[in-house]
């Protein structure tokens, strides 16, 4: 298994993998593939010529970070691909602060396992 930014023939596979587990808001190929343009970090895990990973996060490089996006296929979760994926997205520079949302209890758990904590200071508007 191979955690990389993505090759650009590898963008619809990633979106189809997004799709396949519950993100609908990436229905669109073409919006999709803006998405992954106007994103600063984004990578996919390839195993087999196969994206089986993807996570997406933006970034100013300096103090704050958002973890927008994280999905591994259920038939190869628990092997540690997420936490991977995050690792790439998010490097390792100490003065950063990441923010995710993590709408599941099950992603709760898994951020939770990686040092992620509840605040209490986060506000967000939402779309309609």
């Amino acid at each position: 298994m191979e955690v990389r930014n993505p090759l650009p023939e590898e963008i619809e596979a990633a979106r189809q993998l997004l799709v396949a587990n519950g993100w609908e808001q990436v229905n669109n190929p073409e919006r999709f593939a803006q998405l992954i343009a106007n994103s600063q970090r984004v990578a996919v895990a390839v195993e087999n010529s196969e994206v089986i990973g993807f996570a997406r996060a933006l970034c100013d490089d300096i103090s704050n970070g958002y973890v927008s996006m994280v999905a591994v296929a259920p038939q190869h979760r628990r092997r540690g691909i997420g936490r991977a994926l995050l690792r790439h997205v998010m490097g390792n520079d100490p003065d950063i602060t990441w923010a995710l949302r993590a709408a599941r209890s099950s992603e709760a758990a898994f951020f939770g396992q990686l040092g992620f904590t509840p605040s209490m200071v986060a506000m967000e508007w939402r779309r309609r």
